[in-house]
Protein backbone atom coordinates (compact mmCIF):
# COMPACT_ATOMS: atom_id res chain seq x y z
CA UNK A 1 0.00 0.00 0.00
CA UNK A 2 1.17 3.41 -0.90
CA UNK A 3 1.33 6.14 1.50
CA UNK A 4 3.57 8.73 -0.05
CA UNK A 5 3.68 9.98 -3.37
CA UNK A 6 6.82 11.56 -3.59
CA UNK A 7 7.44 13.76 -7.21
CA UNK A 8 10.61 14.94 -9.20
CA UNK A 9 10.58 18.72 -10.47
CA UNK A 10 11.90 19.03 -13.24
CA UNK A 11 10.87 16.71 -16.42
CA UNK A 12 7.91 15.46 -13.81
CA UNK A 13 5.82 18.15 -12.27
CA UNK A 14 7.02 20.72 -14.43
CA UNK A 15 8.52 21.25 -17.90
CA UNK A 16 11.95 23.01 -18.04
CA UNK A 17 13.73 20.57 -20.22
CA UNK A 18 14.27 22.92 -23.31
CA UNK A 19 15.10 26.15 -21.12
CA UNK A 20 17.77 24.63 -19.22
CA UNK A 21 19.24 22.77 -22.13
CA UNK A 22 18.84 25.27 -24.64
CA UNK A 23 20.54 28.02 -21.63
CA UNK A 24 23.67 25.80 -21.05
CA UNK A 25 24.07 25.35 -25.21
CA UNK A 26 23.87 29.34 -25.14
CA UNK A 27 26.28 29.40 -22.68
CA UNK A 28 29.10 26.31 -23.92
CA UNK A 29 28.85 27.33 -27.47
CA UNK A 30 28.10 31.04 -27.97
CA UNK A 31 29.98 32.84 -24.93
CA UNK A 32 32.72 29.42 -24.90
CA UNK A 33 32.92 28.49 -28.29
CA UNK A 34 32.39 24.82 -28.07
CA UNK A 35 30.42 22.30 -29.50
CA UNK A 36 27.95 20.29 -28.04
CA UNK A 37 24.56 19.03 -29.01
CA UNK A 38 21.44 19.52 -27.49
CA UNK A 39 21.46 15.19 -27.60
CA UNK A 40 24.81 15.58 -25.51
CA UNK A 41 23.77 17.77 -22.94
CA UNK A 42 20.31 16.71 -22.05
CA UNK A 43 22.12 13.65 -21.11
CA UNK A 44 22.55 15.79 -17.36
CA UNK A 45 19.18 16.91 -17.28
CA UNK A 46 17.47 15.74 -13.82
CA UNK A 47 20.81 15.91 -11.69
CA UNK A 48 22.06 18.66 -9.85
CA UNK A 49 24.13 21.33 -12.32
CA UNK A 50 27.85 21.17 -10.68
CA UNK A 51 27.47 17.11 -11.00
CA UNK A 52 26.24 17.94 -14.78
CA UNK A 53 28.72 20.03 -15.78
CA UNK A 54 31.58 17.96 -14.53
CA UNK A 55 29.96 14.65 -16.37
CA UNK A 56 30.87 17.05 -19.80
CA UNK A 57 33.94 17.83 -18.58
CA UNK A 58 34.29 21.54 -17.29
CA UNK A 59 37.39 21.63 -14.75
CA UNK A 60 36.26 22.36 -10.75
CA UNK A 61 37.74 26.15 -12.36
CA UNK A 62 35.65 26.62 -14.70
CA UNK A 63 32.20 25.54 -13.14
CA UNK A 64 31.34 28.71 -10.88
CA UNK A 65 31.39 31.10 -13.96
CA UNK A 66 29.81 28.30 -16.21
CA UNK A 67 26.74 27.91 -13.56
CA UNK A 68 26.45 31.67 -12.70
CA UNK A 69 26.22 32.32 -17.03
CA UNK A 70 23.70 29.39 -17.23
CA UNK A 71 21.44 31.00 -14.63
CA UNK A 72 21.87 34.16 -15.95
CA UNK A 73 21.03 32.60 -19.49
CA UNK A 74 17.84 30.60 -18.33
CA UNK A 75 15.68 34.00 -17.39
CA UNK A 76 16.34 33.93 -21.76
CA UNK A 77 14.02 31.15 -21.66
CA UNK A 78 11.89 30.81 -18.14
CA UNK A 79 8.73 32.24 -19.97
CA UNK A 80 8.94 28.82 -21.97
CA UNK A 81 8.18 26.65 -18.57
CA UNK A 82 5.21 25.58 -17.71
CA UNK A 83 3.24 22.89 -15.19
CA UNK A 84 2.98 19.84 -17.71
CA UNK A 85 -0.71 19.20 -18.38
CA UNK A 86 -2.63 17.09 -15.63
CA UNK A 87 -0.44 17.94 -12.80
CA UNK A 88 -2.37 20.45 -10.94
CA UNK A 89 -6.24 18.07 -11.46
CA UNK A 90 -4.04 14.93 -10.18
CA UNK A 91 -2.50 16.54 -7.15
CA UNK A 92 -6.21 18.17 -6.60
CA UNK A 93 -7.27 14.29 -7.18
CA UNK A 94 -4.70 12.64 -4.81
CA UNK A 95 -5.50 15.19 -1.93
CA UNK A 96 -8.91 13.51 -1.31
CA UNK A 97 -6.72 10.12 -0.67
CA UNK A 98 -4.80 9.10 2.77
CA UNK A 99 -1.56 9.83 1.06
CA UNK A 100 0.96 12.16 1.95
CA UNK A 101 2.62 14.59 -1.21
CA UNK A 102 6.02 15.38 -1.07
CA UNK A 103 9.12 16.06 -3.59
CA UNK A 104 12.77 15.30 -3.97
CA UNK A 105 14.54 17.35 -6.32
CA UNK A 106 17.96 18.15 -6.98
CA UNK A 107 17.12 21.80 -7.25
CA UNK A 108 19.00 24.35 -4.40
CA UNK A 109 16.79 25.73 -2.11
CA UNK A 110 17.29 28.92 -4.28
CA UNK A 111 16.32 27.03 -7.48
CA UNK A 112 13.44 25.83 -5.95
CA UNK A 113 12.08 29.42 -5.00
CA UNK A 114 13.11 31.19 -8.28
CA UNK A 115 11.51 28.61 -10.69
CA UNK A 116 8.83 26.00 -8.76
CA UNK A 117 7.57 28.14 -6.08
CA UNK A 118 6.39 30.39 -8.34
CA UNK A 119 3.94 28.24 -10.41
CA UNK A 120 1.79 27.28 -7.18
CA UNK A 121 2.14 23.82 -6.52
CA UNK A 122 4.07 24.13 -3.27
CA UNK A 123 1.22 24.07 -1.01
CA UNK A 124 0.50 20.86 -2.24
CA UNK A 125 3.76 19.17 -0.57
CA UNK A 126 3.83 18.48 2.77
CA UNK A 127 7.66 17.86 2.80
CA UNK A 128 10.02 18.71 0.18
CA UNK A 129 14.02 17.79 0.37
CA UNK A 130 15.73 19.76 -1.99
CA UNK A 131 20.07 19.27 -2.91
CA UNK A 132 20.71 21.61 -0.08
CA UNK A 133 19.45 19.41 2.38
CA UNK A 134 21.62 16.40 1.54
CA UNK A 135 25.26 15.75 1.15
CA UNK A 136 24.87 13.27 -1.34
CA UNK A 137 22.34 13.39 -4.31
CA UNK A 138 21.05 11.39 -7.24
CA UNK A 139 21.17 8.88 -8.34
CA UNK A 140 22.53 8.12 -4.23
CA UNK A 141 19.43 7.39 -2.55
CA UNK A 142 20.50 9.54 0.33
CA UNK A 143 17.67 11.98 -0.79
CA UNK A 144 14.71 9.81 -0.70
CA UNK A 145 16.04 8.52 2.52
CA UNK A 146 15.82 11.80 4.09
CA UNK A 147 12.26 12.29 2.35
CA UNK A 148 11.56 8.35 4.35
CA UNK A 149 13.04 10.16 7.55
CA UNK A 150 10.99 13.27 7.85
CA UNK A 151 7.67 11.49 6.56
CA UNK A 152 8.00 8.84 8.72
CA UNK A 153 6.58 7.00 5.85
CA UNK A 154 8.59 3.40 5.32
CA UNK A 155 10.40 2.85 2.18
CA UNK A 156 7.92 0.24 0.99
CA UNK A 157 5.30 2.62 1.23
CA UNK A 158 6.93 5.23 -0.61
CA UNK A 159 6.35 5.43 -4.63
CA UNK A 160 9.06 7.93 -6.42
CA UNK A 161 7.74 9.38 -9.37
CA UNK A 162 10.41 10.42 -11.82
CA UNK A 163 12.16 11.32 -15.40
CA UNK A 164 15.41 9.89 -15.54
CA UNK A 165 17.67 6.96 -14.36
CA UNK A 166 18.93 9.01 -11.40
CA UNK A 167 15.40 9.32 -10.30
CA UNK A 168 15.25 5.28 -10.42
CA UNK A 169 18.79 4.70 -8.62
CA UNK A 170 18.12 7.14 -5.88
CA UNK A 171 14.59 5.54 -4.88
CA UNK A 172 15.92 1.70 -5.73
CA UNK A 173 18.58 2.37 -3.62
CA UNK A 174 16.12 3.62 -0.51
CA UNK A 175 13.98 0.45 -1.13
CA UNK A 176 11.12 2.57 -2.56
CA UNK A 177 8.91 1.88 -5.47
CA UNK A 178 9.37 4.22 -8.68
CA UNK A 179 7.19 4.74 -11.40
CA UNK A 180 8.23 6.77 -14.53
CA UNK A 181 6.64 9.90 -15.57
CA UNK A 182 6.73 9.13 -18.63
CA UNK A 183 5.09 13.07 -19.92
CA UNK A 184 8.68 13.79 -19.61
CA UNK A 185 10.58 11.33 -19.64
CA UNK A 186 13.05 10.32 -22.63
CA UNK A 187 12.91 6.37 -22.40
CA UNK A 188 15.27 4.35 -24.22
CA UNK A 189 14.52 1.21 -22.03
CA UNK A 190 16.49 2.28 -19.18
CA UNK A 191 13.72 1.62 -16.74
CA UNK A 192 13.75 -2.01 -16.74
CA UNK A 193 13.89 -1.68 -12.76
CA UNK A 194 10.36 0.29 -12.47
CA UNK A 195 7.25 -0.31 -10.62
CA UNK A 196 4.99 1.75 -12.80
CA UNK A 197 4.90 3.27 -15.93
CA UNK A 198 2.88 6.34 -16.33
CA UNK A 199 1.77 7.43 -19.60
CA UNK A 200 -0.16 11.00 -18.14
CA UNK A 201 -0.42 12.22 -14.55
CA UNK A 202 -3.95 10.77 -13.59
CA UNK A 203 -2.52 7.05 -14.04
CA UNK A 204 -1.00 7.55 -10.87
CA UNK A 205 -4.32 8.01 -8.90
CA UNK A 206 -5.45 4.56 -10.39
CA UNK A 207 -2.05 3.15 -7.98
CA UNK A 208 -3.54 4.95 -4.93
CA UNK A 209 -6.98 3.72 -4.95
Amino acid sequence: MIKNVVFDIDGTLIDTEKAYMNALLDVANDQRHLDFTYDQVVAIYGIPGIVGLKQLGFSDAEIPDVLSAWYQAFDKYKDSVTVFPGIINTLKELQKYDVEMGVVTSKTNDELAADFTPRGLTPFFRNIVTSSDTQKHKPDPEPLLKMIEISEIPADETLYVGDTIYDLQSAKGAGAQFGVAGWGAHNHGQFGDMDFYFSRPAEIIDVIR
